[in-house]
């Protein structure tokens, strides 16, 4: 499918060269968040950076003085130079504490930010993708690790670019300090950390082609969790008794992640040891030499002190760089998801709805479906297949059949969630693909098969329909009586305030219930289109007598198109469309097809015997 090489991670060296694009986007992302503070953050960085230096020249004039101390008997002016070294030292190490802290409390901030700004935005272009890439695995892998990893990384950049700076001008100090000793040192010093180089490299490589290969793994093993401790599951786990079955599975797929996971930080500390080792030869040998310059005179001990400083400190802050600048390699492989993630490419031209305006688009003539075919991404099979209808404006159509008769799909298709593949769908004979998409999507309303339940208030599961009408005491009513949830509404403890669910303490309706709210939430949208996916489904017969006594109040004047399995609401219709093998074997209305003695007939009188018996 169009789209899918975002999908996929290539980690070749040329690969790599390519993603070098992502950093200036990663470090504007950051800059966006929080530049107030990042530049706060710099300032810092820089402080930090001299203070390994300045301490190092302080510590050695600290010893030097301690010698003309004792050289002197303690003359009063070596005293007060040994004092002042000292405070100095002191005075350095302080203020490297205080500017921990800060540099401290300023990351937290800015992380902060960072990872609410970058979630929002996952947030929006999430809900900006169409709904074929809901249909592919891949699309779900790069999701899984956008959210359990990508989503860190612009910020985790940004830092390793600044331990690298901070690090570096550290680095050029003490360069600077080695070659006065030696103009050899700093090369010594710069081989002991390429192992360090290799060994982060190594492992960022071997760990994300693993993390790339056990994303499926990652998110079933998050959907067996979820099954255990959902209320959506918790009924059938307990009453089928699959809690054994499915921690079982659950461990097995953890105990193999984990196992896998382990190997590859074992494989790490065998090469970590190994970089170590030759620094630790490395500085051995250097202080041999170093030594020697102090037995012989050509060093004072304050030097020996500053040089062994000098040395180990160097070379922790060269093993340092070589760690960030791998980092910073392991990030650019995370952020290559993040990017790929936000480069996906619509199929659609999506646009996001906005509620605050009326319905402009009319529906004055018909909706004709002209010979259409559409096959959902990854399946073999078509769901609907050369399929033509027409449904009249003003009208009430019902589309009854057995399941996967692709009736689910035609409203899919008339909400422009996906486009057919071929033939087209007319809006008063413009194409909808010719329509804006926010026009058309306001002049919808819809009752979807499994409508969502919003863990809010009564008000707000119906006013998201509008939200303009959130407020609007007289529209939400109104659409609670249109949907016969009136009733249920006025038994629950605060009325329209009332929270429902349980996530929040709310109250638990039936399903029954659920639907009616739902069908509240269609009928608060004033579109001239609206659309039911099996409105009754839930209802008892008393609660489907109520409903059907209102709906064609609330649907005059507008088109409306059912979906139903029972005949008792198909009955309701203008217009009844029985579809069979994905094509339209009889229509008219519940008197016409009863007479016709056909299909929906002998299933109309089998449904009565089924209710009378």
């Amino acid at each position: 499918m169009r789209g899918d090489r975002n999908l996929r991670r290539d980690f070749s060296w040329g690969a790599m060269r390519a993603q070098l694009p992502y950093i200036p986007r990663a470090l504007s992302m950051v800059w966006a968040a929080s530049h107030g503070i990042m530049v706060v953050w710099f300032l810092l960085l820089i402080v930090q950076s001299f203070i390994p230096v300045i301490t190092i020249l302080l510590t050695r004039d600290a010893v030097n003085s301690i010698v003309s101390l004792i050289e002197t008997s303690y003359a009063p002016e070596a005293v007060r130079t040994t004092v002042i070294a000292f405070a100095l030292v002191a005075g350095v190490q302080v203020a490297d504490e205080l500017i921990g802290s800060l540099f401290s409390f300023v990351r937290t901030a800015q992380g902060e930010r960072v990872r609410d700004h970058i979630a929002l935005a996952i947030q929006e272009k999430a809900t900006a993708l169409d709904l074929r890439y809901f249909e592919t695995t891949s699309y779900y892998d790069l999701l899984h690790r956008v959210r359990m990893d990508a989503r860190q990384r612009p910020l985790s950049l940004l830092e390793n670019f600044g331990l690298l700076l901070r690090t570096g001008l550290s680095l050029t100090g003490m360069i600077g300090l080695l070659v006065s000793y030696s103009p050899l040192l700093p090369v010594v010093l710069l081989v002991g950390g390429i192992p360090a180089l290799w060994s982060v490299v190594r492992y960022s490589r071997r760990f994300n082609t693993w993390r790339l290969r056990v994303s499926v793994s990652e998110r079933k093993a998050n959907y067996l969790d979820t099954l255990l401790t959902d209320q959506n599951s918790a009924q059938e786990v307990r009453l089928f008794a699959l809690s054994r079955h499915y921690r079982a599975t659950y461990r097995d797929l953890r105990d193999q992640l984990r196992a896998e996971r382990l190997s590859l930080s074992r494989g790490k500390i065998f090469t970590d040891l190994a970089a170590t080792s030759i620094g630790m030869v490395l500085v051995a040998g250097a202080l041999v030499w170093m030594g020697a310059r102090a037995v012989t005179g050509a060093a004072s001990l304050g030097d020996l002190a500053a040089f062994y400083q000098i040395f180990r400190q160097g070379q922790g802050l060269f093993s340092s760089l070589m760690s960030s600048a791998g980092e910073i390699y392991q990030n650019l492989l995370f952020l290559s998801d993040l990017f790929a993630f936000f480069d996906l490419p619509p199929f659609l031209p999506e646009t996001e709805v906005q509620d605050d305006a009326p319905a402009t688009l009319k529906l004055t003539r018909a909706l004709e479906i002209q010979n259409i075919t559409f096959t959902y991404p990854g399946s073999t099979r078509s769901a609907l297949h050369n399929f033509s209808l027409t449904i009249p404006a003003g009208q009430i159509t019902a589309l009854v059949g057995e399941n996967g008769q692709g009736k689910t799909t035609l409203v899919k298709l008339l909400c422009r969630f996906y486009d057919p593949d071929e033939g087209r769908i007319l809006w008063d004979g413009v194409d909808l693909r010719d329509l804006p998409l926010n026009e058309l999507r306001r002049a919808i309303t819809m009752l979807f098969q499994t409508p969502h339940r919003y863990n809010d208030t009564v008000r707000h599961n119906i006013g998201v329909g509008q939200l303009p009408l959130m407020d609007d005491d007289d529209a939400i009513n109104a659409a609670a009586e249109s949907a016969a949830a009136a009733s249920v509404i006025a038994k629950l403890p605060q009325g329209v305030e009332t929270i429902l669910g349980k996530w929040f303490g709310g109250e638990e309706l039936s399903v029954g219930q659920w639907q009616r709210v739902a069908l509240a939430r269609a009928f608060v949208r004033t579109a001239p289109l609206i659309i039911l996916d099996e409105p009754t489904s839930a209802m008892d017969s008393w609660a489907e007598n109520d409903w059907l006594a209102r709906v064609g109040d609330h649907a005059r004047g507008r088109t409306l198109v059912m979906i139903t399995h029972r005949f008792t609401t198909a009955m309701l219709a203008d217009r009844i469309y029985l579809l069979r093998d994905n094509a339209i074997i009889e229509s008219g209305t519940h008197s016409e097809l009863i007479a016709q003695d056909g299909v929906y007939a002998q299933s109309w009188h089998e449904q009565m015997r089924r209710a009378e018996a």
